[in-house]
């Protein structure tokens, strides 16, 4: 019987703000296992519904804690997000269209989910980009060469808002009530890496405890 490969599964949401710190260590674990762990990148839908918000809801949280997520994750917040879009605070926090976005990407490059989720990511909290606006997608489209109107189009077929709201539904089904979230699984085995923000070497020496030497 071949046995399945070990799987990384990463569950975040482009709004949060630990999710942008994160993803380049997970980039890094993912360089560095990539060749005998599988990545699961997943849409988490922490703000929909009756949780979608103005971005002043949040705005004291994220000017008390944004210089902590860039001390400890070696990320930088843009200037613009903070001196324009977060003082503002008029913009909706609404995770379905960047999360429409990650899924459609996914569906087209399958295996390049996480550069999505972090071009996602950079597009709010570097460079302060509505996410909200069909736009900041064209420009998600024209960066990672795709025709702009036909992922616009992608986007908002009912065959990918069909997806999300199931790929929703299994986040939830998980138990996954934080983000970010990180479980490898192994021979139907799930081990928690990480609740939150975790660093390089912890993931690291976790992954060489459960899976012994890196490839």
């Amino acid at each position: 019987m071949i046995e399945e490969r070990p799987a990384l599964h990463y569950f975040q949401d482009t709004l949060c703000g630990w999710c942008f710190g994160f993803e380049p260590t997970l980039t890094k674990i993912h360089q560095t296992w990539g060749a005998s762990v599988d990545l699961h990148v997943y849409a988490g839908g922490m703000l929909t519904g009756d949780r979608v918000q103005p971005l002043a809801t949040k705005a004291e949280l994220i000017s008390s804690s944004y210089r902590t997520i860039e001390e400890r994750c070696g990320v930088t917040f843009g200037e613009r997000f903070l001196t324009q879009v977060l003082p503002d605070g008029s913009m909706m926090l609404d995770s379905r269209m960047p999360s429409l976005a990650l899924v459609s990407y996914r569906t087209m490059f399958p295996d390049a989910a996480l550069s999505a989720a972090h071009w996602l990511h950079q597009a709010l909290y570097r460079d302060g980009l509505d996410l909200n606006e069909s736009d900041t997608y064209r420009r998600m489209a024209i960066a990672c060469d795709i025709e702009p109107e036909a992922f616009i189009t992608l986007m908002t077929s009912d065959t990918m808002s069909d997806a999300l709201d199931d790929e929703f539904a299994y986040v939830r089904s998980v138990g996954v009530e934080g983000f970010p979230t990180l479980l490898l699984e192994q021979n139907d085995n799930v081990h928690v890496l990480s609740y939150g923000f975790a660093p390089y070497e912890e993931l690291d020496t976790m992954l060489q405890a459960v899976l012994g030497r890196r490839e």
